[in-house]
């Protein structure tokens, strides 16, 4: 999106908030309004009286002063503002998304007066009173530093390139997901590839890890699986994981394991884009893997991230888009030789993705990017536990159900880079602070309450 266009959108809602308050019949009364991004300063923030866990911004609507002062130094004339007096009042609800930097903060206290703020609607929630208040639900609210590096990377000109990413670490410039923790979590499998810079002719982003290669303009970037071991010192270099002939595949990627690392199950994307789940096994954790071979059971249809209940190596969950969107299947030998779509409650019209099993067969799986529970016949939200949200996916506990290990997003533009991080699971539908995997180490163990 260029500078210019963010101008046109900011006249745009002044202009339509304007004409609205016109023609309305009842002026002070809420007129459904198209959603589209506010931009603006925020003036004061309070809870709101009916609704404790709820508060309501007040943000004067304008174009940003870093994108005005550019026009400034450019020369370029002043953006007129229909109203100067136009002001969006905000409700931020534990379901908002809040940024700051570029990672999820969960809370609005580094949100402060003055700030230049950007907000995305909850689709159906902008309405307008009169001509100089616009009301919305904000379903992300970012400082606009933060969104104009991931939104609007070309209003900042030539950029610093990144540094190069330590191939030691864990995480990376590029995307590190599908964590599959053994032995407490001392023991990490994860998958990695390298991301999509949003610049054309930039270098790919990511740590130059073995098996690793940038997509080609037909093909998609490599993705592999490695394997880490926390020590006294802290994580090993991680090790590309490999199995015979799959040396061409797209894709190689560990979803489940067996605590022994003897069996383990995988997601494969050959070069021609088919994609399946199979298996393989070795007669000790530090023997070669055999061959991967493909679970029939899961059918013909493109399938991926196979997972085994927990205490099972028959009966297995796995992701599948048979039907036009992302939905989870199962395999269960007992009740019939063909997989089957999963409960209404679980497989909806949304897209349904990472099915991973808790220590008592809880089944884990997210919505979009929300990350869910099933457990005891009700689906509930799996939530890290501060005031607003923050969107973690993939969870995976350890087996011994104490840590999670998940994704989560940093807001980078183009391609979002997503990281591994660690929190104690406090109860079934709560999780603790989250801690960057590199950084985690398991002391002061959270026990479930």
């Amino acid at each position: 999106m260029k500078m210019e266009r963010l101008v046109l959108m900011v006249l745009a809602l002044t202009a339509s908030v304007w004409l609205a308050g016109c023609d309305a019949l009842n002026p002070q009364r809420p007129t459904p309004q198209p959603d589209t991004d506010i931009y603006g300063s925020l003036v004061s923030k309070a809870q709101d009286p009916e609704r404790p866990e709820a508060t309501v911004l007040k943000i004067k609507v304008g174009l940003p002063r870093a994108l005005s002062g550019k026009r400034a130094e450019e020369g370029r004339p002043e953006v007129p503002v229909e109203s100067e007096d136009l002001v969006a009042t905000v409700t931020v609800t534990p379901d908002t998304t809040a940024i700051l930097g570029d990672l999820p903060a969960g809370t609005l206290d580094g949100f402060r007066t003055g700030m230049d703020v950007v907000v995305l609607p909850v689709p159906g929630t902008t309405r307008i009173v009169g001509t100089k208040e616009l009301l919305a639900d904000a379903a992300l609210i970012a400082d606009f530093e933060s969104f104009r590096s991931w939104r609007l990377p070309k209003s900042l000109g030539e950029t610093v390139p990144e540094e190069p990413s330590d191939p030691a670490r864990i995480a990376s410039a590029g995307v590190e997901h599908a964590p599959v923790p053994l032995k407490g979590g001392t023991v990490l499998y994860f998958a990695a590839r390298l991301r999509r810079p949003w610049k054309d002719g930039t270098p790919w982003l990511g740590a130059a890890r073995p098996g690793l290669k940038p997509g080609d303009g037909e093909h998609p970037a490599t993705e592999r699986s490695y394997r880490t071991e926390l020590g006294s010192d802290g994580w090993s270099v991680p090790e590309l994981v490999t199995f015979p002939g799959l040396d061409d595949a797209r894709t190689v990627r560990v979803t489940w394991m067996d605590e022994e690392e003897r069996l383990c199950l995988v997601t494969v994307q050959d070069g021609d884009g088919t994609r399946w789940v199979g298996r393989s096994s070795r007669a000790k954790a530090t023997a070669p893997w055999g061959s991967v071979e493909r679970l029939e059971d899961a059918g013909d249809a493109p399938a991926e991230d196979a997972v085994y209940l927990a205490g099972s190596t028959t009966a297995f969950a796995f992701t599948t888009d048979r039907h036009g969107n992302l939905d989870i299947y199962l395999y269960y030998p007992k009740q019939g030789k063909d997989p089957m779509p999963l409960d209404p409650r679980i497989d909806t019209a949304g897209n349904e993705w990472a099915p991973r099993t808790g220590p008592a067969n809880e089944l884990l799986f997210c919505r979009g990017d929300r990350q869910l529970l099933y457990v005891k016949g009700i689906t509930q939200p799996l939530r890290v536990d501060v005031p607003l949200r923050i969107p973690v996916t993939e969870a995976n506990p350890a087996r011994d159900g104490k840590w999670m290990f998940a994704c989560l997003p940093r807001y980078t533009a183009g391609e979002l880079d997503r990281d591994i991080v660690v929190m104690p699971w406090l109860e079934p539908g709560k999780l603790g602070e989250p801690v960057p995997v590199d950084d985690w180490r398991p002391v002061g163990e959270t026990e479930k309450e």
